[in-house]
């Protein structure tokens, strides 16, 4: 399968390209260098000349604060742009696989959301990200948007990797604990990406792991806990617990609960999601093995 890759040089997009090229497919890899989803002219010219069977997006105007920043420039890239691919992609008629974010949800109430529950984003990151949804589900197009949370497992550092990096350099870890989701390992969003472009679905998907909500905080002292295990650290360490309200740093709003349910994915592969701890332990327990 030929298969374009938007964002190619980010956390989801380089992963998803060395793995599709592994699985024997043919990978055509577009960096923010080579395409500039802001510069639609191009964009557009890149979607009608390219040969392509599929066309994944994981490319994202992604922080929040940046968006703050410059909420227009946050809409083309958010909203406008994944509007375009999905039209060309329509009149061409070839599948479109577009990531979207936990963030789409106002995060009031505890639990797990669906794919179901209304969206009430509180910032121009979520709410430009909600506006690329539905105008792909408004397109026609065969097209899914898989919404993503917290990933980790790739070449660019996330916070798992960052907590490991402090842990073995016996550092101090803040982490915010009044903020649930589920981390996604993307050794598994990989594997479930390729799945999809056999089965080609549509709507709107989580493609996140299964078990319970879990803060930046307690993913910390799972992390610990795992690499311990794994003999990849000695002793204890020292994990503080913070409030979101006390990053100060922070200029958008976050919203604070976003863990979302992957029944419908779920469904749709060959085995089921495994808990989060369970990846989160495969994935350490690589570095082990390296």
């Amino acid at each position: 399968m030929n298969i374009v890759v938007t964002g190619s040089n980010g956390r989801v997009g380089g992963a998803l390209v060395d793995h599709l090229r592994g699985a024997g497919h043919k990978v055509i890899p577009l960096c923010r260098q080579d395409l500039d989803l802001a510069h639609l002219p191009a964009l557009r010219e890149a979607l009608e000349s390219l040969e392509y069977d599929a066309w994944i997006n994981p490319a994202a105007m992604s922080s929040p604060d940046q968006c703050e920043r410059d909420p227009a420039l946050c809409h083309t890239v958010n909203a406008t742009a994944p509007a375009l691919m999905a039209y060309v992609c329509r009149k061409r008629d070839t599948y479109f696989l577009h990531f979207s974010t936990d963030y789409v949800f106002g995060g009031e109430e505890t639990g797990k959301r669906g794919e179901e529950d209304e969206a009430h984003p509180l910032n121009f990151y979520g709410k430009s990200k909600r506006a690329g949804e539905l105008a792909l589900l408004s397109s026609g197009a065969r097209a899914a948007v898989l919404r993503v949370s917290w990933v980790y497992g790739a070449r660019v550092p996330a916070f798992v990797e960052q907590c490991m990096a402090r842990l073995q350099n016996g550092e101090r870890v803040e982490a915010i604990a009044d903020k649930w989701s589920i981390p996604t390992a993307m050794p598994d969003l990989c594997r479930w990406v390729e799945h999809l472009l056999i089965t080609q679905p549509s709507g709107i998907l989580h493609a996140c792991p299964s078990g319970e909500p879990v803060s930046w905080h307690g993913i910390a002292v799972a992390v610990h806990e795992i690499m311990r295990k794994n003999g990849l650290l000695d002793g204890d360490a020292e994990i503080v617990p913070t409030a979101l309200a006390d990053a100060g740093h922070f200029l958008a709003r976050r919203p604070i609960h976003t863990a979302m349910e992957n029944q419908r994915l779920s469904s749709l592969l060959p085995h089921p999601i495994a808990d989060w701890r369970e990846a989160l332990e495969r994935v350490i327990g690589a570095n082990k093995r390296g």
